[in-house]
């Protein structure tokens, strides 16, 4: 009787079988590909990104760095648990590398959360504006000073004693979001033409815009959950199958030798590439970030 291949060498086909349909997915679906990037820019987008994750969680980011460091160690005492290197440092680099993708979703419905009540704060500052006859800037500060939960910290600068100009780029800072940027790039620009315009444009411009946007990412984001329970779900079983596998002395010798640990290495190598094409086929909404100190330091003189 021939043989019979190790439990994990069936599942790498599997994931392998999945990596095709993804891959082919991706390149009848996916977006156009792009040049590529300087080392330096990429490294950039990254920490951003950390950032942006970081407090769209409502941690610092030198807490979320300490949690993704304890997270790293975690995996890699459970991969010297099992006295095989290349769990070792495959549970490590999960730890470290796995925690943003599995509290990703999380930061996408706060921010979600923030954008959606950036909605009724523009409304709430044309009431002022429109019912109360408020100034722009009166207007500002008295929305700032009661807003809802998910903007209380992006708002609190406007609650001060700093000027609205200042207080309202770092506003933007705090939001890390660049529909926030749009937003409050309007009554920057308002402050040094016709303020009472702003209305206007909130109705026409600003509240449709921030309905479509919310809806569509709302739609992309369930798309992107789903996908993510999918790989985890595949990840799960892969994890129990290989629990089990390691329970039999003969598939534990085989696994700490080098034919073994290629076996590994190969299949971790095809389950993550599966994620990274299922995360390019469905990319949630992402809108240009603008630069709001430029757009203060523009708006400033023109009435210089």
């Amino acid at each position: 009787m021939p043989e019979q291949a190790p439990p994990l060498v069936f599942a790498a086909e599997i994931v392998l079988v999945l990596a095709l349909s993804a891959a082919a997915g991706l390149f009848l679906l996916g977006p156009p590909i792009r040049k590529t990037r300087s080392r330096r820019a990429l490294s950039e987008r990254y920490f951003d990104r950390q950032k942006d994750l970081a407090l769209s969680l409502g941690l610092s980011v030198r807490t979320w760095l300490l949690l993704r460091l304890l997270s790293g160690t975690a995996g890699l005492l459970a991969g010297v648990v099992t006295g095989i290197p290349v769990l070792t440092v495959s549970g490590a680099a999960l730890g470290l590398f796995g925690l943003p993708w599995l509290l990703a979703g999380r930061a996408a419905k706060r921010n979600l959360s923030l954008e959606r009540s950036l909605s009724r704060l523009v409304i709430e500052i044309r009431d002022l504006m429109q019912q109360s006859n408020l100034a722009l800037d009166r207007a500002l500060r008295e929305a700032a000073r009661g807003p809802a939960p998910e903007l209380r910290y992006v708002l609190a600068p406007l609650a001060g004693d700093e000027s609205v100009a200042d207080s309202l780029v770092e506003v933007a800072r705090r939001a890390r979001s660049p529909l926030a940027h749009l937003v409050i790039t309007a009554p920057l620009i308002a402050r040094t033409h016709n303020p009472m315009a702003l209305v206007q444009v909130i109705d026409d411009v600003l509240c449709p815009l921030l309905d479509v946007s919310v809806e569509v990412q709302q739609e992309n984001q369930a798309t992107v959950a789903q996908q993510r329970a999918a790989a985890l779900a595949i990840g799960v079983i892969m994890c129990l199958l290989f629990a089990a596998v390691m329970r039999v002395p003969s598939m534990h010798v085989f696994y700490g030798s080098a034919p073994g640990q290629v076996v590994l290495l190969t299949v971790f190598g095809m389950y993550f590439g599966l994620v990274w094409v299922i995360g390019q086929v469905a990319r949630p909404l992402r809108w240009v970030a603008w630069d709001m100190e430029a757009v203060r330091r523009e708006t400033e003189a023109l009435v210089a």
